[in-house]
C-alpha cells in the first residue's frame, strides 16, 4: 500500500456532508457576507514587488489613486526587525496566536504609515481634495 492509497482511503471513511448541507453552508456564507460592514480605506491597490532575489523585492508601492505619479513606497522587509519570542513549551495554538498578534500590530503601523504618507501628498499635490475611498476585505 502506497501512502497515495492509504489517504484515499481514510479520505474514503470520513462522513460526507450531504447535499442539503453543502447548500446550507454556501447559504450561510452568502448571508454572512451580505451581513458583513463594509471596510473602506484611502490606500489604493498596491503595486507589488518581484519576487526575491530581485534588488526591487520587499518594495510595496502605493500610487497616488488620481495617477499624478506619485507613489508612496514601504519596504516589507526593512520594518520587521523586532525579534520574535516564543516560549519553549508553547503549545501550536500559542505560537499561532503570537505571530497573528506580531502580524496585527505590524500591519496596523503600515497601514498608519501609508494613510499619513497619502493625506500628506493629498494636501501637497491635491489641494481641497480628499483621497478617494475604496472598500476592501
Amino acid at each position: 500500500m502506497t501512502a497515495d492509497t492509504d489517504i484515499d482511503e481514510l479520505l474514503a471513511r470520513l462522513p460526507q456532508p450531504s447535499t442539503r448541507e453543502v447548500f446550507a453552508q454556501i447559504e450561510a456564507a452568502r448571508r454572512a457576507d451580505e451581513a458583513r460592514t463594509p471596510h473602506r480605506t484611502i490606500i489604493p491597490e498596491p503595486l507589488l514587488p518581484p519576487l526575491w532575489p530581485d534588488p526591487g523585492s520587499g518594495i510595496v508601492r502605493f500610487p497616488c489613486a488620481l495617477g499624478c505619479g506619485w507613489s508612496h513606497e514601504e519596504d516589507m522587509y526593512a520594518t520587521d526587525e523586532d525579534p520574535i519570542s516564543v516560549p519553549l513549551r508553547a503549545s501550536s495554538e500559542e505560537i499561532g496566536r503570537i505571530f497573528a498578534e506580531r502580524a496585527e500590530r505590524r500591519g496596523a503601523v503600515v497601514r498608519e504609515r501609508v494613510e499619513l504618507a497619502i493625506r500628506d501628498h493629498f494636501a501637497a499635490a491635491h489641494e481641497g481634495q480628499n483621497p478617494p475611498e475604496r472598500e476592501v476585505w
